[in-house]
């Protein structure tokens, strides 16, 4: 018997990612959320869909799942980001498919470059197949086909017009308090004004200014 070919079902996943998305805080990178081709350097080819994962806060994870094909039985994993690059682990019932028709679980270990989408899937063999137990890459390339589902509200935002709620007078300030009355208002003794003025010094009458002579610039007459 002779081995076929590995299992290449999780690199697609990892493939569609962008090379930005280890830089996403708390959520999934939405360049990596979507749909993907994966096709292999043996001919073997699947679609995939990559979706948060699980727990959505963990920015360097998204999962997987791949429908199955002619070949492989459906599966579904969670891919990690690395320094540059995701890995994936997926242990398939189908992971090594032999020319006799058998199939052989195992672990498939898939490892691909963020930025050019392209990397390889291996599995050590461990004697299957009846061959001698060997270490098998086989390389791949991922295509984005579709982005991933968009959120849209199923009902109104806002059903009802904005009404603000009235404002809410302010409290009126209370008056401050009378002050101590000054001395002249409180005091007896204390007057501004004198109730009687003193007529100034030489104040003429009118029967003075009226004699004659009183213009007079002579001895008898004032000016």
């Amino acid at each position: 018997m002779h081995l076929t070919r590995i299992a290449m079902s999780t690199v697609l996943a990892a493939g569609g990612v962008g090379l930005g998305l280890a830089a996403t805080a708390n959520a999934a990178d939405v360049n990596a959320i979507g749909s993907y081709t994966f096709e292999a350097k043996d001919g073997e080819s699947a679609t995939w869909t990559v979706t948060p994962c699980e727990d959505d806060s963990d920015n360097q994870c998204v999962h997987v799942a791949e429908t199955g094909n002619a070949k492989r039985a459906p599966w579904s994993a969670n891919a990690y980001w690395g320094v540059g690059s995701w890995t994936m682990f997926v242990d398939q019932p189908d992971a090594i498919l032999c020319s006799n028709g058998t199939k052989v679980p195992g672990r498939n270990t898939y490892s691909w470059d963020a930025t050019s989408r392209s990397g390889y899937v291996s599995i050590f063999t461990s004697g299957a197949c009846g061959e001698t137990a060997q270490s098998l890459a086989i390389p791949f390339d991922l295509t984005k086909t579709g982005s991933g589902p968009i959120a849209y509200p199923t009902a109104p935002v806002q059903d009802q017009p904005y009404v603000p709620a009235p404002a809410i007078a302010a409290a009126p300030a209370e008056a401050a308090p009378a002050g101590p009355a000054m001395p002249a208002e409180s005091d007896p003794n204390i007057v501004a004004t004198p109730p009687v003025m003193a007529p100034p010094p030489d104040q003429l009458t009118e029967s003075e200014v009226a004699e004659p002579g009183f213009n007079a610039g002579g001895p008898g007459g004032r000016r």
